[in-house]
């Protein structure tokens, strides 16, 4: 009976350690059998874009490279029947089919050298698992990929992602991912790392955060390189009341501890800028549209 108890109890064991998922950002999903983790964004993007996204999310468009990697995809993509059946994936450096039609005969792109940039085709795969090859121009889902040995984390900043740092004598750590985004967007990115958008508690911590927006790299594709999007916003009012404004942890402005607005903001030049956001030349906070891609700045609080 002992040993019969040993038994189930090694068994029961072996199954928990074979069968326990290891730990990376919220939005991706981990296979133990390629002991990888992996992310389908059904939104849409380029090629480019989707390797700079994927890179902004520690991971590089997956490559498919196994068969393990194409029932991970398979899975994936079948939670979405509405999508179209192809999404971008990393090329293996071989042909394959094309996806598209194309003219049996077209002189202009006789040669290599005459085929212009947004005529080359990039790899996808199919919804039923296979690879084959689309014009790069084409915007598409696309599944980002990180091998467990190389996802990141911060032990500092005890997060889940390259980048962030922590200035000298700062209670949190920062970062301002390489892509630009729209306010719902920047949230649930940082809040896959386990991070959150940046709230400023002080004129200390201002003054910090306007230092590092003003030697960030410029982000590209954002509808205004000045702005930065950051933890708090107010409800759309249509009776003409005031807006309240509060941050993210529910918290009025000043209850936070910097309620300083740019000259002549918040406006509503737009009438529906619900969004808050820092200039980029002075800190101070300003309304925006909630749907614009902005840069954005992720916050994560640490031990002093």
């Amino acid at each position: 009976m002992a040993r019969f108890l040993l038994l189930v109890c090694y068994l029961f064991s072996a199954t928990t350690l074979i069968s326990t998922d290891k730990v990376y950002r919220t939005d991706y999903e981990y296979n133990k059998y390629t002991d990888a983790f992996y992310k389908l964004h059904i939104e849409n993007a380029r090629p480019i874009e989707a390797e700079r996204f994927c890179a902004a999310e520690g991971a590089a468009l997956m490559l498919p490279a196994s068969h393990q990697d194409i029932v991970q995809f398979h899975g994936m993509f079948k939670k979405f029947p509405d999508l179209e059946g192809f999404a971008w994936v990393a090329s293996d450096g071989q042909t394959h089919e094309s996806a598209e039609e194309h003219p049996i005969i077209d002189l202009q792109l006789h040669s290599e050298e005459f085929i212009p940039s947004w005529r080359r085709e990039c790899e996808v795969m199919t919804r039923e698992g296979e690879v084959e090859s689309m014009d790069c121009f084409r915007s598409l889902p696309f599944i980002c990929k990180v091998e467990a040995k190389d996802a990141p984390y911060n032990k500092e900043c005890k997060v889940y992602g390259r980048d962030f740092q922590k200035p000298p004598l700062a209670t949190s750590c920062y970062k301002i991912p390489t892509v630009a985004y729209t306010w719902n967007q920047a949230f649930a990115e940082c809040a896959a790392e386990g991070a959150h958008l940046v709230v400023l508690n002080s004129k200390t911590e201002h003054d910090l955060v306007q230092t590092l927006m003003n030697t960030a790299p410029r982000i590209p594709d954002t509808q205004a390189s000045w702005f930065f999007h950051a933890g708090f916003r107010a409800q759309s009012t249509t009776n003409g009341t005031e807006r309240i404004w509060k941050t993210i942890f529910g918290e009025s402005l000043e209850q936070a501890g910097y309620s300083t607005w740019a000259d002549n903001e918040p406006n509503n030049a737009l009438q529906n800028e619900n969004c808050g956001t820092l200039f980029k030349n002075d800190g101070k906070l300003n309304d925006v549209d909630c749907t614009h891609r902005y840069a954005f700045i992720c916050e994560k609080e640490v031990a002093a």
